[in-house]
């Protein structure tokens, strides 16, 4: 189903714009969703083949002024922010459609819901 403005039916961290979208290839949808620092994650909705969810760092006009030279800080930052990236990539690819973008306490608090408890 799509949403009215010619948008899909997008994750709700989707941030992809409907005219992006519009550009989008047929039977596919390319869903841009939370940053991480320099990187960048995305869902290729539709997809037959490779992986469906990726991350890719900034494009150069996007990345903040002197992010090309990296400190040691800077370097620790950018392996903390790929670490949490990672850790979001693994958890939407192994969610349901409806499940994109839920946390992970109201996961767990759906598990625990559906759970039944003997003693």
């Amino acid at each position: 189903m799509e949403a009215e403005d010619d948008r899909p039916d997008c994750p709700s961290w989707c941030v992809t714009t409907a005219a992006e979208h519009a550009e989008d290839d047929p039977g596919t949808w390319l869903h841009e969703g939370p940053r991480f620092g320099l990187l960048r994650t995305w869902w290729l909705e539709g997809a037959t083949s490779g992986p469906a969810f990726s991350a890719t760092l900034s494009e150069p006009d996007d990345a903040p002024e002197g992010s090309e030279e990296l400190s040691a800080d800077d370097l620790r930052q950018l392996a903390t922010d790929a670490l949490d990236a990672a850790m979001w990539l693994d958890r939407q690819a192994r969610t349901s459609r409806a499940e994109h973008g839920v946390s992970v306490v109201e996961l767990v608090r759906r598990a625990h819901q559906g759970s039944t408890r003997s003693a």
